[in-house]
């Protein structure tokens, strides 16, 4: 079995949550005697090279346009001929419709983000997951801040790039909550398998970390709630203030902004840091408590898998996916609402049974997701697939 994994992030050019997951399949798929060949689309270069055991095509920044489109310039203009391969399996999937369009073997994608699904997930979400129409794509657009002829071309791209990706041979997906999303937003669900996110076994520790600190670790951009996890945690009584701190971890646009509530507050218990990722598994294990504010249906968030891991109890916000995968191990609570996390942040750091019994819970819930059982997983679809 021969297979060519096609995905816009792949270490150590993006180590990225996407990245990351990109790689661990990999491995896992080569552990389990599948010939892979990766391509990712971070290549410096004008035409493709091979570098680091992977063929990197010429990443969006060579095209003009939003990356969505040139990623798929990319695919479409570079990847070689793909008739050595049984199956191409594509990932992280701006670039989906390229590979659709090239591709004269079967495709399978993994639908790790909302792109081709719902162009505003944060919206979708916080409308209850409507069926998916061209009205909706269109009032999204704009209240996107897409104005004039920007709506309608904003709209045709996504109405077109969706209609080739539901050309799709076969997808998976890596929650139940995705799978109805997909559902809504017009993709037969005989096509669909759901397949998890899969664990970083450095996560894994011994212990249950006790340490006074509440951790939040993503980008620091609207849709990840930083700014909500800062203000709940700024209405906490003083009690719980003065025995915790708040440290964020991440990088992006909100980080002046982020750094100005911090100084207008005099919020010394709040600092923004950063951590490499190979540093990232002793940040987990000495935290008392991860805060997942997501305000979108998150397809599979990788810190979920990393908290439950390390054994960090999880407050989290409460969407398809997050209540399919965390259910009995995370509190949960409205993500629009800042007063409902400020009330669950309360209960939990009040509580020290509950967040033992939460890590505890998670130590157990993440055996489900080791390389081993989602790499046989892959490697059962693709023999399905070409057989």
């Amino acid at each position: 079995m021969k297979i060519g994994f096609i995905t816009s992030e792949y270490p150590p050019n993006n180590p990225g949550g996407a990245g990351i997951s990109s790689k661990l399949i990999v491995d896992s798929l080569r552990d389990e005697g599948v010939d892979v060949d990766v391509y990712a689309i971070v290549g410096d270069e004008g035409s493709p090279e091979l570098q680091d055991g992977i063929y990197k095509l010429p990443d969006q920044s060579h095209y003009p346009g939003p990356k969505t489109i040139g990623e798929n310039i990319s695919v479409f203009r570079h990847l070689p001929s793909l008739g050595e391969y049984d199956l191409l399996h594509a990932y992280n999937v701006r670039h989906l419709p390229g590979v659709v369009l090239r591709s004269s073997v079967p495709v399978i994608s993994t639908m790790n983000n909302h792109t081709w699904i719902s162009p505003d997930a944060e919206q979708h979400l916080r409308e209850g997951l409507p069926q998916y129409d061209l009205p909706t794509i269109f009032r999204h657009s704009q209240t996107n801040g897409y104005t004039g002829i920007q709506a309608p071309i904003r709209s045709a791209i996504e109405c077109v790039g969706k209609a080739v990706a539901k050309r799709v041979d076969h997808y998976t997906v890596q929650t139940e909550g995705m799978k109805t999303v997909m559902t809504r937003s017009g993709y037969d669900p005989e096509k669909i398998d759901v397949i998890p996110n899969i664990l970083d076994e450095r996560f894994r520790s011994d212990g249950i970390s006790s340490e006074r600190y509440i951790l939040f670790v993503g980008q620091l951009y609207d849709h990840k709630g930083p700014l909500e996890v800062i203000r709940a945690f700024d209405a906490l009584p003083r009690r719980l203030k003065d025995n915790w701190n708040l440290r964020i971890y991440g990088k992006g646009k909100l980080k002046s902004k982020i750094e100005a509530i911090i100084s207008e507050k005099d919020l010394t218990q709040v600092s923004i840091n950063y951590s490499s990722y190979r540093k990232l598994p002793e940040v987990y294990a000495n935290a008392g408590l991860l805060v997942h504010a997501s305000k979108y249906t998150e397809p599979f968030s990788r810190t979920w898998l990393e908290a439950m891991a390390s054994g960090t109890p999880l407050v989290a916000s409460r969407n398809p996916s997050s209540s399919d995968i965390l259910k009995d191990v995370a509190k949960f609570y409205d993500p629009f609402d800042t007063q409902a996390l400020t009330e669950t942040l309360q209960e939990v750091l009040e509580n020290q049974s509950m967040r033992e019994s939460m890590a505890r819970s998670g130590k157990h819930r993440v055996k489900r997701y080791t390389p081993e059982k989602i790499g046989r997983m892959y490697t059962d679809l693709y023999s399905r697939m070409i057989s």
